[in-house]
């Protein structure tokens, strides 16, 4: 049995993967993933038989992989940026990162519906030419090589999209919490290694083509590898598909007006305290908690309660009733409160902000004016700004 053999067995195991995935109940991302292993499972059962061997006898599964090829790259970079950022909803626009899949598929329309002997013959063609991109096909608008050339583009623009928007996210999220989520932000950048060597080995084919080209060798078939990683750590770590941890120093001191602010705060592993014990209450708060750590709402000046409940599609009046009976504070001092421990971990943390005059801090952190930065300063710290700020800067 030859290495490509193990493919067969392999898409069922992706089948049964992404399937357990998909009707998972969980974020978005979940059904991201689900769709990418079972676009894997049907794409691995299709490579099977389109093999030199197995051509003429299936001709029908000829030409069904290209188009799904374009689905791999915008399924993952949606499945991460849902992951990284599980409270945003999903928007019919996203459905335009597959219109190149959807097109492609159109435009092959007129083969697929070919009796099986008009097929053999283009097949036959193909072979005679030595190659599976061959650029004299009757069908479709553009040819198979040059399909080629756009589903690697496609690979390359999302990958390289993805690892900006992680690199992004890595570098705009504070140190606690970054260090309580180390685990998924890490498997994140391995993944992206793993495809940026798939890119490599793509290139290099590319460039030095096996002088069979109408063979399908194991390395084509190498990118499977890094899913095949991901499954296996995804089962091992199934809390990931929850999204980040709010484990994060932010969270801890805004829940310090329960328990002491200075007890808190040197508490890094404090666990999160329920006064009320409401569970629709506390699952709303952890959703607003998670927004505010991920969308960073809180540096607008002019943000309204209104439009906080408005991102999150919930009535006002229930982000104002899990606010006070779960934390006893008002919408205004747990925006400010945010506002706060940005401004201080910024100092803390950023050498530039060191150099910060108060003014400048009060307006980077979200306060619109040096006096309403005075004044939550004041209330919710207990002392001036000056006083408060003195020891982060210079």
């Amino acid at each position: 049995m030859s290495p490509i053999d193990y493919l067969y067995y392999l898409c069922f195991v992706f089948f049964a993967f992404g399937g357990s995935f998909f009707f998972k109940k969980g974020i978005v991302a979940t059904k991201f993933l689900g769709l990418l292993f079972i676009v894997l499972g049907l794409q691995t059962f299709l490579n099977y038989y389109i093999r030199p061997e197995y051509l003429l006898i299936y001709p029908h599964f000829f030409r069904t992989v290209s188009p799904l090829m374009l689905t791999i790259g915008p399924l993952y970079y949606l499945f991460q940026q849902f992951l990284l950022y599980p409270e945003r909803k999903f928007k019919p626009v996203l459905l335009l990162h597959f219109l190149p899949f959807a097109l492609h598929v159109i435009e092959y329309i007129p083969f697929y519906i070919l009796p099986t002997e008009v097929k053999i013959l283009e097949i036959k063609e193909m072979i005679s030419e030595n190659t599976i991109y061959t650029i004299h096909s009757k069908y479709g608008w553009i040819t198979m090589r040059n399909h080629l050339y756009i589903r690697f583009s496609s690979f390359l623009i999302y990958v390289t999209w993805g690892f900006v928007d992680l690199l992004k996210y890595y570098q705009s999220a504070s140190k606690s919490f970054i260090k309580n989520n180390l685990l998924i932000v890490y498997w994140l950048f391995f993944n992206m290694g793993m495809k940026f060597i798939v890119m490599g080995l793509i290139i290099y084919n590319l460039i030095y083509p096996d002088k069979k080209q109408i063979s399908l060798p194991w390395k084509d078939f190498f990118y499977l590898v890094e899913y095949v990683l991901m499954m296996l750590f995804m089962l091992f770590n199934p809390k990931l598909l929850y999204g980040p941890t709010l484990k994060g120093l932010i969270w801890q001191q805004a829940l310090g007006r329960l328990d002491g602010l200075e007890e808190v705060g040197n508490n890094k592993d404090i666990s999160v305290k329920i006064v009320s014990g409401n569970e629709r209450e506390r699952a709303l708060l952890d959703t607003l908690n998670r927004y505010f750590e991920t969308e960073r709402i809180f540096l607008k000046p002019t943000l309204t309660l209104i439009e906080a409940a408005r991102k999150l599609k919930v009535k006002p009046r229930l982000i104002r009733l899990a606010l006070q009976s779960e934390m006893d504070i008002s919408f205004s001092d747990y925006v400010n409160t945010w506002r706060i421990q940005y401004a201080e971990e910024q100092c803390r943390e950023n050498p530039r902000w060191k150099n910060y005059k108060l003014e400048v801090v009060a307006l980077e952190s979200g306060f619109g004016t040096r006096q309403s930065f005075n004044s939550a300063v004041k209330k919710i710290k207990g002392v001036s700004p000056g006083q408060y700020f003195s020891e982060f800067l210079y």
